[in-house]
């Protein structure tokens, strides 16, 4: 398990999935925030504890960066990371056969089996942990990478993609009261979006989990290539949920079923 709130949820949700199928008990191992590039620490300990099967360790140098590094590039009998996709949950099953020690992000929606019963204790855990949010109309979330270490890897849909989505949005549902936005840096993130033919809210909320529930509740959302900006999607009551197509974005997760791409 490594990274921010988005990649967590898709790490845990996995290793919901592997419980699921194997019917047995899976071990999250915390070890690699110990060397986190970003300072990221484990956030879910809550969601994680109330999963059956599921067991939060820490095993040290087995677990960290380096090691995984190790074990990706020369794999022992057992060790699975990322690959291609399963196509259907049969598939999955028969990957997670096949491992005794899974390694990856995960970020894709063939790697949630039965997502009902995860996705209404996300939605729950992070309910609990905001604030009162009023429902949006459109909300925008826009994720500026601003501390991505590789200046390759900072690249972002900008102003075209989120005027096209806005298009798709008020061709469907009727034309917005309100577009907010919702980002790690608003003011950035207005910056790099530019004019987009609507003027825009910038949405305030206390922290992360104030921001899911923003994407969590609006009537239609417009995300960006983001793990964080997937699950508010993915978890949310959108009507309608936009999603840039993959174009070369860093970190791009697989879109939902129920988003439209533009």
């Amino acid at each position: 398990m490594q990274g921010g709130i988005g990649n967590q949820l898709f790490c845990l949700a996995f290793a919901h999935s592997v419980a699921q199928l194997s019917g047995g008990p899976v071990a999250v191992d915390l070890a690699a925030f110990a060397s986190s590039r970003y300072g990221h620490g484990f956030v879910l300990e809550p969601l994680a504890l109330g999963l059956e099967n599921v067991r939060l360790v820490d095993r040290g140098w087995l677990g960290s960066r380096p090691t995984t590094a190790v074990m990706r590039a020369a794999p022992f009998p057992g060790y699975v990371s990322e690959g291609a996709p399963p196509a259907d949950e049969g598939a999955l099953a028969a990957l997670i056969a096949r491992g005794r020690y899974f390694n990856g992000y995960w970020q894709n929606e063939a790697y949630i089996a039965r997502p009902e019963e995860f996705v209404a204790r996300t939605r729950q855990e992070v309910f609990r942990r905001a604030g009162a949010i009023p429902r949006r109309d459109v909300v925008i979330h826009y994720r500026t990478y601003k501390e991505e270490i590789r200046p390759g890897a900072r690249r972002t849909p900008g102003g075209l993609y989120v005027r096209a989505a806005l298009a798709r949005i008020e061709a469907t549902l009727g034309r917005a009261a309100e577009v907010c936005l919702v980002s790690d840096d608003p003011g950035l993130a207005l910056r790099m979006l530019g004019d987009v033919g609507r003027e825009i809210t910038i949405a305030v909320g206390a922290g992360p989990w104030d921001d899911m529930v923003q994407l969590m509740t609006a009537r239609s959302l417009v995300l960006t290539n983001s793990s964080f900006s997937w699950w508010g999607g993915f978890c949310g009551e959108a009507e309608l949920a936009v999603y840039p197509r993959a174009d070369g974005f860093f970190h791009y997760p697989a879109p939902a079923a129920q988003f439209a791409c533009v």
